[in-house]
């Protein structure tokens, strides 16, 4: 149970890192955006992309420390009574920031914007050091087990120096991503050029500085270093490939992909951290277990944490995808739309001033008809068309009426068809992972696997419907795509199913429970983007994939703690048995 408790906390800190990391690198880019007039438009693109989700994205840093006080409340006791000094500041920098930030936005004068703008950007970069810079004293072993460590060199020493140059620079290479994609989004060209190349400069600099620290850690803390090259070395790799396809992506100018793979490589540098300080808290002693509070209260920490993230994670990504449409904030954000300015319809997608243009040329046209004497022939005409006009121009930006003729009746498949394939493709994956699976091999049987794993029967009772569930919506969801759409939803569930595959092969063929860690995380995120674009064609279907999404995500912490628990690989070299 301590170490699902774990694996929940890690999932937190691994959210701030990837949102709150963003918001903080923003505010370093707003630091050295230059003047008023030089800084306008970068400032101005960073105020619309964060006013409607900084605060929402430090939800993650309160479910931290909840999980932290109340799982482990020792460890938790050890790092305040040290490490307060960077905890404050921390503190101090996020609520200077967030003061800051809505302060700005609301006065007029320029001295005021400027020393408003000041406290954003120096708080942006000073909380994020001071979390690397705890992350460094724990991972050094710096924090005493009974606490009240030395408050100075707890956090200004190699290691901690180390991880908060990282974390501003981390930091800053996510947010520079985000606001190259929102720049594409929005057709700056100017934009995308000034964030695509400070994205390309920090995620340069931050490979150097990754590089340099190798021999920084060497020097003063040996286990993590020991560790990250042994056995976390395959995330670290992971996550420098990440980085650099969202490099090559940003320079491709693609939308699709980039901040997945920009959030992806920091989150597996978080993540390798993480497995390279199993089975510590402290970095080289306080284990989990010796940590953990009674299972009494693990188990009612497991439960809020279930229910917490049913409810929160949802009213995130919906926060999410209305500010990426423009819904949120719209009075701040130019019209967005597939339909063309002079295709509109009376009023659907129009912005503020569109809107009210069009009332005041709609009132006009009304005291031109009573002055003509047809007042109410033209209130009665005018009233019909506009209601017609409305309805008509909504459904044409949202889905064209296209007619079908007969050749491009005959084009479309059966309906049957697509669920053929999938049924197909679904029975082809379950054979390649029972193939590869072999829960009665002495080495597995051999390992340290927590308390709350199913017996083995319970794993073919449970995919069984799950992967019955996957050729439904996928046969519903090819159904209800057409055109280049389909193709790329076919494409998503394939890589689905590869690395559904996979799993067993990385888990039981390698005997590596730390490859099929990093296996299930990959796949637990293509479950995310698979939800994302089958909701978009049929959200019958997405429902249908919600319990294999919640499988694969209790797989992943079961997967984890099996790690956590066998942090010393004991066996090496792919399966013979």
């Amino acid at each position: 149970m301590a170490e699902l408790v774990a694996v929940f906390l890690f999932i937190g800190v691994v959210a701030y890192a990837v949102l709150g990391g963003a918001d903080f690198g923003a505010g370093f880019w707003d630091l050295i955006a230059g003047g008023a007039k030089r800084g306008r438009e970068p400032r101005h693109l960073i105020d619309v992309s964060l006013a409607p989700v900084w605060e929402a994205n430090h939800t993650w840093l309160i479910y931290c420390l909840v999980v932290l006080w109340t799982g482990f409340p020792s460890a938790f006791a050890a790092i305040t009574t040290t490490l307060y000094i960077p905890l404050l500041l921390a503190l101090l920098g996020i609520v200077l920031r967030g003061a800051g930030f809505a302060f700005r936005k609301a006065t007029v004068r320029t001295e005021e914007q400027r020393l408003y703008g000041a406290a954003f950007a120096v708080s942006s970069v000073l909380t994020p050091y001071c979390f690397g810079a705890i992350a460094g004293g724990l991972a050094s072993g710096r924090v005493p087990t009974a606490g009240n460590g030395d408050a100075i060199s707890s956090w200004v020493n190699p290691s901690s120096i180390l991880g908060g140059v990282l974390a501003v620079l981390a930091c800053s290479y996510v947010a520079a991503t985000y606001l190259t994609v929102e720049a594409l989004h929005r057709d700056d060209d100017k934009l995308y050029r000034y964030y695509r190349d400070r994205a390309m400069a920090a995620g340069a600099v931050t490979g150097a500085v990754s590089i340099a620290g190798i021999f920084v850690l060497q020097a003063d803390s040996p286990r993590l270093f020991d560790r990250l090259s042994g056995p976390a070395l395959p995330l670290v790799v992971l996550a420098a490939v990440g980085g650099l396809v969202g490099l090559a992506l940003l320079w491709a100018k693609r939308t699709v992909g980039t901040r997945v793979a920009a959030a992806g490589a920091v989150a597996l540098v978080i993540v390798g951290w993480g497995v390279a300080q199993t089975p510590y808290l402290l970095g080289t002693h306080l284990s989990i277990t010796e940590a953990a509070a009674p299972n009494a209260s693990l188990a009612v920490v497991v439960g809020v944490a279930i229910v917490a993230g049913l409810l929160i994670v949802p009213s995130l990504v919906l926060l999410f995808r209305l500010s990426g449409r423009g819904v949120v904030g719209v009075g701040d954000r130019p019209f967005r739309s597939s339909v063309r300015q002079g295709e509109r319809g009376s009023g659907e997608g129009m912005t503020e001033g569109e809107g009210r243009g069009a009332g005041n040329v709609g009132r006009s046209g009304a005291v031109e008809a009573d002055r003509s004497g047809a007042a109410k022939a033209g209130r009665g005409a005018g009233g019909g068309l506009t209601k017609d006009a409305r309805s008509t121009g909504a459904k044409t930006a949202r889905t064209p009426a296209v007619p079908l003729g007969p050749t491009a009746v005959q084009d479309q498949p059966h309906r049957w068809v697509p669920y053929v394939l999938c049924a197909g493709a679904v029975t082809a994956t379950a054979v390649a992972g029972a193939r590869a699976t072999r829960p009665d091999a002495h080495w597995y049987r051999e390992l340290n696997t927590p308390d709350w794993q199913p017996p083995p029967w319970a794993f073919g009772a449970a995919w069984t419907p799950l992967y019955a569930s996957i050729a439904v919506a996928g046969g519903r969801a090819l159904n209800a795509a057409r055109g280049p759409q389909r193709k790329a939803l076919a494409g998503e569930f394939a890589a689905n199913l590869a690395l559904n595959a996979g799993w067993s092969n990385l888990f039981f063929r390698l005997r590596s429970p730390l490859a099929g860690l990093a296996g299930t995380l990959l796949l637990d995120a293509s479950n995310i983007r698979l939800l994302t674009r089958v909701a978009r064609t049929d959200r019958k279907a997405a429902v249908l994939l919600l319990p294999y999404a919640a499988w694969c995500a209790y797989a992943t912490c079961l997967n984890a703690s099996i790690v956590a628990r066998n942090h010393e690989p004991r066996h090496r070299g792919p399966s013979k048995s």
